[in-house]
């Protein structure tokens, strides 16, 4: 980059410089594609999440300290105070697009937990005259109607043989 002042030593860009500014983007496009992907597999197989939330981390971290670490094996004069300010850098920028995506997720469950408090519910007076066992009445509970009884009926046959 060209220098604005004509004095070499006065406001130079350096490589380093110029790398405080990029690398922290370069994460944070990474770190939105991981968001994007973890997204994508918390959907498609919701019952991974709980027993590999570790590797989501373990991933998070690798995604932001790679960067870094390939970037000060490039630059030879890199000291540890810019060494550290990339760390630092690289660990904001790759935390934003998660922070965001789990906000994001936050709002969602809110708005399902209002949904399901807001259904329609069958008071326990309609159930109190139902002589059909509680298992034959679970898609009741789901909302449709039970094929084989109504309020008060069975499943079971009725009449004198069946008594």
């Amino acid at each position: 980059m060209q220098a604005v002042n004509h004095n070499p030593t006065l406001n130079t860009v350096t490589e380093a410089d110029h790398l405080a500014v990029q690398l922290p983007l370069q994460v944070m496009g990474l770190s939105t594609i991981y968001a994007a992907t973890l997204e994508f597999l918390q959907r498609r197989y919701p019952t991974v999440l709980p027993d590999h939330l570790w590797a989501e981390v373990a991933g998070g971290v690798v995604l932001s300290l790679a960067p870094v670490a390939l970037a000060a094996r490039r630059l030879s004069g890199l000291d540890w105070r810019r060494y550290e300010d990339l760390v630092w850098r690289s660990f904001v920028a790759a935390g934003i697009p998660i922070i965001l995506w789990q906000l994001g997720e936050n709002v969602l469950r809110r708005r399902a937990a209002e949904d399901y408090l807001r259904r329609s519910r069958r008071s326990a007076v309609d159930y109190a005259d139902d002589t059909t066992p509680l298992a034959n009445r679970i898609r009741d509970r789901e909302g449709g109607a039970d094929p084989h009884c109504g309020r008060g009926g069975s499943v079971h046959p009725a009449g004198p043989e069946y008594a």
